[in-house]
């Protein structure tokens, strides 16, 4: 982890140079950017702005019915048993 007591930690350029990859993917799990020294200067590291998934993306899938109205009157669904049903 590069975060060090919740305050993120300034890495150099060698050090980031030397280790890109797995920062890199750190960077992308965690979502905590990683600041870089150069010069003098901040640079900081970190993931592209989420978009917030929507509604239909957290919605159960569903089994649907596929076809034209008149082929739903031939659409097997089950039997319906009164005893059973009404448990």
């Amino acid at each position: 982890m590069y975060m060090e007591g919740g305050v993120m930690k300034k890495l150099t350029l060698t050090t980031l140079r030397q280790q890109i990859f797995q920062i890199a993917d750190e960077v992308l799990v965690t979502g905590e950017p990683v600041s870089i020294e150069r010069n003098g200067k901040i640079l900081l590291l970190s993931p592209a702005a989420r978009a917030k998934p929507t509604k239909h993306l957290k919605l159960k899938r569903r089994k649907l019915i596929s076809g034209d109205a008149g082929s739903l009157s031939m659409e097997k669904v089950g039997e319906w048993r009164e005893v059973e049903n009404l448990a």
